[in-house]
């Protein structure tokens, strides 16, 4: 991380197969504002899988979402970006108690055992969230690849930005949608995206583990498309009208969806099964907030609720900008939103840090 002996104003940037978006607030005392916002969708195959094949195409989309950010352009040179879930590594691990000095080389260690890539040829960050009587510490320890985060790094100074930080989705996404102060138990927050579907357990105060499936709003149009026989492109539109309402004119389409809805609610139970027992966890998950693109489908939160038996919220990403009692309104609605939680996390880190 680069340090600055004074403040700048820096943005995040979320950079992901779909879509480029970008924020950026201004401190007000004791309280943040929105400055500005943008978003960019990217043609299919420019980003796969995280992985950058057109340099060319993804500088131009940068540029446009910074020109075209709104009220006001975003002119700042200085940059937190995100790095996607599904390349990086998070977990919790605990060492025994050691010096500061060698606390790094502990982490290593372990990490070498813990994550299935070369650590050498990893980033390799962390933060002691927990002392235990002196015997042990908890910390949580992230892991990338150092070709991704270079691949990004170099996107980003090529248009002649300057990145200060890179972040692995699930962090920002967390330190947008939790209050810390009002969360002591466990929360599942999923991720519901075009292309994937992300599941987050956090424990204040750090991210405990994730995971992610295929299963996404992909899926759910292609499965419209060939139930009902139309293109991909009517198969959204009415998956967009629809959603998972049972109206006669709407049945078939949650028949479509149904499979694809049955298999994310069997991987939520193994899911907090898994959590209870291999994190040592006396507590059940507390609550479910859902964010994301696919969060806006009519129904969502509703059948995920009753299917796994757990409240379940939409997300609000104002929650740590806009403070409690204050009567202001989001610049951006609640269901738009979902789709800027990630960035609006970013660019909470560029102020709070930069």
């Amino acid at each position: 991380m680069v340090k600055f002996k004074k403040k700048i104003s820096a943005f995040g940037l979320d950079l992901s197969d779909r879509s480029i978006k970008v924020a950026q607030l201004k401190r007000d005392g004791d309280k943040m504002d929105l400055y500005s916002y943008g978003r960019e969708d990217i043609e299919e195959g420019v980003i796969k899988n995280g992985e950058i094949l057109d340099r060319k195409k993804v500088i131009e989309v940068i540029r446009k979402s910074l020109e075209g950010a709104k009220p006001k352009p975003i002119k700042s040179k200085f940059v937190v970006y995100s790095i996607p879930e599904s390349k990086g590594f998070i977990r919790v691990i605990k060492i025994p108690f050691t010096e500061e000095k060698d606390i790094e080389q502990a982490i290593r260690y372990e990490a070498e055992q813990l994550f299935p890539i070369d650590i050498s040829e990893s980033y390799v960050d962390w933060q002691v969230i927990n002392e235990k009587d002196k015997k042990f510490l908890e910390v949580i320890v992230a892991v990338v690849p150092k070709i991704f985060v270079d691949a990004y790094s170099s996107i980003i100074k090529e248009i002649g930005l300057k990145p200060v930080a890179a972040e692995i989705e699930s962090i920002a996404i967390t330190r947008s949608l939790i209050n810390k102060k009002q969360s002591e138990r466990p929360i599942l927050v999923i991720d519901l995206g075009k292309d994937r579907t992300s599941f987050i357990i956090f424990k204040n105060p750090a991210v405990q583990f994730t995971a992610s499936i295929p299963v996404c709003g992909d899926e759910f149009i292609a499965a419209i498309s060939k139930n009902l026989k139309i293109n991909l492109e009517e198969a959204e539109k009415i998956k967009r009208k629809c959603g998972l309402k049972l109206t006669k004119e709407c049945k078939e389409v949650f028949k479509s969806v149904q499979p694809s809805l049955n298999e994310m609610i069997q991987y939520i139970n193994k899911l907090t099964y898994y959590y209870k027992d291999h994190f040592n966890a006396n507590e059940d998950i507390a609550k479910v907030i859902i964010c994301g693109g696919e969060a806006k489908m009519i129904g969502i939160s509703s059948f995920l609720s009753l299917q796994i038996k757990k409240e379940i919220e939409k997300g609000n990403p104002w929650i740590n900008i806009i403070k409690m009692g204050d009567k202001v309104i989001p610049p951006i609605s609640r269901d738009d939103s979902l789709v800027f939680v990630t960035v609006l996390g970013l660019a909470i880190r560029a102020v709070e840090e930069f």
